[in-house]
C-alpha cells in the first residue's frame, strides 16, 4: 500500500508540474490567437481522445507530463504552403506575441508554487503561535533586555504584530539595530528595548547563498520545570537534585518554570512539594532522540517538606529563587545523547551540567552551541570558500575544529556513587585500564566525597560530517535536558497577509537557492553530480511523502520553480533558446535561416542528450549507493 502511495504521488507531482508548464503555452497561445492543434496530458498510446474546435485533446497511457503542438511551431523545419501563410500559425504572429507564448511555461512553473504555496499556508496556518515570549534563551539579547516568559509582544518599533511568525519575520529584518518591543505584561503596557543579534545560515554557502537575519532568541514554547540545584541550598538538603523535576509546590500542580517560579516566590517559609527525580537514560538512537525526553522522568514521585531561607517576596526573580531555595533553571543541563556520537565519546552523558567553555561560563546549552559553530560558519564565511575544491572545503572546516576543553558537573545518587568509587580504585590499583575521558579523569582525579557531585573536565570537537553529495555538514548533537511545552494556538488575526508573506518567502528563497546552484554549476564550482533527473526527483517524491502533504506541497514548489529556470537556460530547444533567437529576431527585423535553426536544433539535441546520460548515470549511481 505503502509503495502505491508513493507512486501515485510521484506521478502527480511529476504530471502536474509539466501538465501545468504545457497548460501556460496552451492558454497564451489561445489568447494570442494561435491555433492550437492537440493538446495531450502523458505521452505513449490514446486512452481517450475528443476533439473541440480544430483542437485535439487525449489522454495517454503514460501519466509522466504532457505537450502542446501548434500550427507552424516547427522552428527548425520547413513549412508548406498553407502553413506559411495561415494568420493563426505561430510563425505568422508578432515578434512579442511568440515570445509571450514561449515564456509561457515557464512562467507558469513559477505561477504554481506561489498558488500551491499560498493555499497550503491559508489551510496549515489558520492557526498560529502568538507572538508570546515562552522562554527567553539564556544568554541571549531577549534574556539581556529582561523580557519575561509570558510576555506578549503586541508591536515591533510601531509595527503590530499579531503572531509568532509575524515577530520572527520583523525581528528578521533588524539585526544589530536597536529596537523597540510593546509588551503586554500582566495586562500591563511596557516597552523593552532590544538589540537582535545578527545570526548567519550559511547551509548553501558552496553555492554563494549566505542569509543574515536578526534574531532575539527567544521561543515560544515555555520551559518545563526542570531545574538545577545549588549544593547545600534547601532543595538540596530536601534530596532534589539537578535535573529532577518539580510536579508540586504546596499541593498545586506545577508544570512549568514560571508556574514554580510563582510558587515558590510566593510561598511560606516552610512549604512541601513533590518532584520526579531524572532516570539514568541510555544512550538513544537517532530516531528515537525526538521522544528521549519523555523517558526521563518515569519514576516514582518523592516529597518533602522544604524550609526556605529568607522570606517572600513581592515579585520574584531568578535570584530570588537561586538564594531563598537554591533553585534555577535547567539551562546547562545536557539532555538525552545519541550513540556513537562525539558527545558520547567525549564522556558526556544525559544530566550532566556545562559550567564553562574554554574558561568562560556558559550560560546555557543554546549559548553552547552558537559558541561551538563559530569557527565552522568561520570558514564557510571565508571570500574563497565557493572557488576551494570539495575535499579542500572538507580539510579546512576539519581542521578549524580544534578539541574545546569543557567544565563540567556530574551529579551521582548514592547507587552511581558507590559504583564510581570502585571503579576509580580499580584504576587507580592498576586491576583495571580506563577506557575513554570519564575513566581517564577518574584514574587521575583524587577520590570522590559523599556529596555526589563531581566537577571535571573534558576535550570536545563537534565532528564535520560528509554526505553522499560531499557536502560538509556540522554534527553537534547537544541538546538541553530541559523539554518545553507548546503553547496553545490561537486564529491566525491576518491569515491573508500572513500566507503571502510566508509564500513570498519561501519562493524567494527556493529561487536565490535554485539560481546560485545552477550558476555555480555552469562555472565548475559546484559538482556535476549534484545534477539528478527523474529517478532522483522519484526518491525525493517518495522521501517527502513520509513526512505529510505539507512536505510534498514544497516539493512540488521547488520542482517547478526549478523548471521554470531551467527551462529559461538559453539552450536550443528548450524555451529559453526559443527566447533567445525571437530577441534576435526582434533586433535584425528577420528570423534566423533555416540553416541556421537546423544547426542549432541538432546542438541543442546533442547537449541534451549527454545531459540525459549524465542525468541518469547520477541518478542510478545514487540509487544503488542509497
Amino acid at each position: 500500500m505503502d509503495v502505491v502511495v508513493k507512486t501515485l504521488a510521484f506521478v502527480m507531482v511529476f504530471g502536474l508540474l509539466v501538465v501545468f508548464h504545457e497548460f501556460g503555452h496552451y492558454v497564451v497561445a489561445r489568447w494570442m490567437g494561435v491555433q492550437v492543434l492537440s493538446f495531450s496530458v502523458g505521452f505513449g498510446p490514446v486512452l481517450v481522445r475528443w476533439v473541440r474546435g480544430p483542437t485535439e485533446y487525449a489522454i495517454r497511457a503514460l501519466p509522466l507530463g504532457g505537450f502542446v503542438r501548434m500550427l507552424g511551431d516547427d522552428a527548425a523545419g520547413p513549412l508548406d504552403g498553407l502553413e506559411a501563410r495561415d494568420p493563426a500559425a505561430f510563425h505568422n504572429k508578432p515578434v512579442w506575441r511568440r515570445m509571450l507564448i514561449i515564456a509561457a511555461g515557464p512562467v507558469f512553473n513559477f505561477i504554481l508554487p506561489i498558488v500551491v504555496l499560498f493555499g497550503a499556508s491559508l489551510y496549515y496556518d489558520a492557526q498560529v503561535l502568538p507572538a508570546r515570549v515562552g522562554t527567553p534563551i539564556a544568554g541571549g539579547p531577549a534574556a539581556h533586555a529582561g523580557l519575561q516568559p509570558g510576555d506578549t509582544i503586541v508591536a515591533v518599533d510601531g509595527e503590530p504584530v499579531g503572531s509568532f511568525d509575524e515577530l520572527v519575520r520583523q525581528i528578521g529584518r533588524r539585526a544589530d539595530r536597536r529596537t523597540r518591543l510593546a509588551v503586554e505584561r500582566q495586562g500591563r503596557a511596557a516597552v523593552v528595548e532590544v538589540t537582535p543579534r545578527t545570526v548567519v545560515h550559511a547551509g548553501a554557502a558552496e553555492v554563494g547563498v549566505v542569509e543574515r537575519v536578526g534574531r532575539i532568541q527567544m521561543s515560544p514554547l515555555e520551559q518545563v520545570a526542570t531545574i538545577a540545584v545549588r549544593p547545600g541550598s534547601p532543595l538540596w538538603l530536601a534530596g532534589v537534585r539537578s535535573g529532577d523535576r518539580v510536579t508540586e509546590v504546596a499541593g498545586r500542580p506545577v508544570e512549568t518554570w514560571a508556574q514554580l517560579s510563582g510558587a515558590l516566590g510566593t510561598a511560606p517559609q516552610t512549604v512541601p512539594i513533590a518532584w520526579v527525580p531524572i532516570g539514568d537514560l541510555p544512550a538513544v538512537a537517532k530516531d528515537k532522540a525526538a521522544t528521549a525526553l519523555d523517558g526521563l522522568h518515569k519514576q516514582p514521585a518523592r516529597r518533602a517538606s522544604v524550609t526556605a531561607t529568607g522570606g517572600a517576596t513581592d515579585e520574584p526573580s531568578e535570584a530570588s529563587l537561586r538564594d531563598r531555595w537554591g533553585a534555577l533553571p535547567g539551562h546547562r543541563l545536557i539532555g538525552p545523547l545519541l550513540a556513537d556520537s562525539a558527545e558520547l565519546a567525549a564522556g558526556l552523558r544525559a544530566g550532566d551540567e556545562v559550567v564553562a567553555l574554554d574558561g568562560a561560563p556558559v550560560p546555557g546549552i543554546e549559548s553552547l552551541f552558537d559558541q561551538l559553530k563559530l569557527p565552522y560558519e568561520s570558514v564557510l564565511l571565508h571570500p574563497q570558500y565557493r572557488s576551494w575544491a570539495a575535499a579542500d572545503r572538507v580539510q579546512r572546516l576539519r581542521a578549524a575544529m580544534t578539541p574545546r576543553r569543557l567544565d563540567l558537573v556530574r551529579t551521582l545518587t548514592p547507587d552511581r556513587l558507590a559504583r564510581v568509587r570502585i571503579d576509580q580504585a580499580e584504576f587507580k590499583a592498576g586491576t583495571r585500564t580506563p577506557v575513554g575521558p570519564w575513566q581517564g579523569w577518574l584514574a587521575q582525579a583524587p577520590p570522590l566525597d559523599d556529596s555526589g557531585l563531581v566537577r571535571w573536565t573534558t576535550a570536545y570537537a563537534p565532528q564535520v560530517h560528509v554526505g553522499k553529495d560531499d557536502r560538509p555538514s556540522l554534527r553537534i548533537e547537544l541538546v538541553s535536558l530541559v523539554d518545553r511545552v507548546r503553547p496553545a494556538l490561537i486564529a491566525n488575526p491576518r491569515p491573508v497577509l500572513h500566507a503571502w508573506n510566508t509564500t513570498l518567502e519561501q519562493f524567494t528563497r527556493g529561487s536565490m537557492l535554485i539560481l546560485a546552484t545552477t550558476a555555480e554549476l555552469f562555472k565548475g564550482n559546484a559538482p556535476i553530480k549534484e545534477v539528478g533527473g527523474i529517478i532522483r526527483m522519484a526518491q525525493m517524491t517518495s522521501e517527502a511523502t513520509d513526512h505529510g502533504l505539507e512536505r510534498l506541497i514544497q516539493l512540488l514548489a521547488a520542482l517547478s520553480i526549478n523548471l521554470g529556470i531551467l527551462n529559461l537556460l538559453p539552450i536550443p530547444l528548450v524555451d529559453g533558446g526559443q527566447l533567445l533567437f525571437l530577441a534576435i529576431e526582434a533586433v535584425r527585423r528577420q528570423p534566423a535561416s533555416l540553416r541556421v535553426r537546423q544547426i542549432a536544433a541538432y546542438a541543442g539535441l546533442t547537449f541534451l542528450g549527454l545531459l540525459f546520460l549524465v542525468v541518469m548515470k547520477n541518478d542510478l549511481q545514487a540509487l544503488f549507493t542509497r
